[in-house]
């Protein structure tokens, strides 16, 4: 039993420890360039994050003020899609004619949702959704847009051509009118008010995607612009359809 124990190889220690001391260095070198990339993905992280809060302020500082184009449109915008809200909810209720009645509930509902977010725009930006003046803003970019303006403001009141509403409005008289209206004669009169008062809101459109500051502004307004030039062809068309012929376009 002594003499097999014996003839065992002995377990050679040193070899061992030389091996052990070859690897560390190795392993200290991993360590250190692990630590390495950990610290300098802590140090990039830290430098978006700070960027980002500097971005963030840079934002905030450049908002637009109450008297931008940004402010008006939306504000005056925002009241022009109120009164067209309130002919298409009516006549998307009162309406037999299938192709007004869709019509209508499209007008209600893509300017009940652009209204919306013009009105956050107003509150993120700290502006008050009302002013005393209307589409004053547009005076210095009128010639740009393509548009003929004739006595846009009356002694500084913001009043339109004289009949103190935005060009494309509706009188009292004319929505008093359309909401005591059934059958063929709603859908006439419904059609002759809101292609004019799409026509009325389209030199604001132009002059907001030509001028406006924020981007997001610039696109909603083009996409008005667009959105609401198709459906005046499409009015008419019903329009001559059903007999009817278009109001005179607004005047400035």
């Amino acid at each position: 039993m002594t003499s097999i124990l014996n003839d065992t190889p002995p377990t050679d220690t040193a070899a061992a420890d030389t091996a052990a001391a070859s690897r560390s260095p190795r392993l200290a070198r991993v360590l250190v360039a692990v630590i390495a990339v950990a610290v300098l993905a802590i140090a990039v992280a830290g430098g978006y994050f700070w960027a980002s809060r500097g971005s963030d302020t840079s934002t905030a500082a450049s908002m637009p003020a109450a008297s931008s184009v940004d402010a008006g449109f939306a504000r005056d915008m925002t009241t022009h899609h109120q009164q067209a809200v309130t002919m298409a909810g009516y006549t998307r209720d009162n309406s037999t004619n299938p192709a007004v009645r869709l019509l209508a509930y499209d007008i209600d509902t893509s300017q009940t949702i652009q209204m919306g977010e013009m009105e956050g725009w107003l509150d993120t930006w700290g502006i008050s959704r009302t002013s005393g003046k209307q589409m004053t803003w547009m005076d210095a970019y009128m010639g740009s847009a393509g548009v003929q303006m004739t006595q846009m403001h009356m002694a500084g009141e913001g009043l339109m051509s004289g009949s103190g509403s935005m060009p494309g409005m509706a009188t009292p008289a004319q929505l008093n009118q359309l909401m005591t209206l059934h059958g063929k004669a709603l859908d006439i009169m419904f059609l002759q008010l809101m292609i004019r008062h799409h026509q009325g809101g389209l030199p604001m459109e132009r002059v907001a995607e030509q001028h406006a500051s924020e981007a997001y502004v610039r696109t909603l307004a083009g996409n008005m612009l667009a959105n609401q030039g198709t459906e005046i062809v499409q009015m008419e068309q019903l329009l001559r359809k059903l007999g009817g012929q278009p109001l005179p376009a607004p005047t400035y």
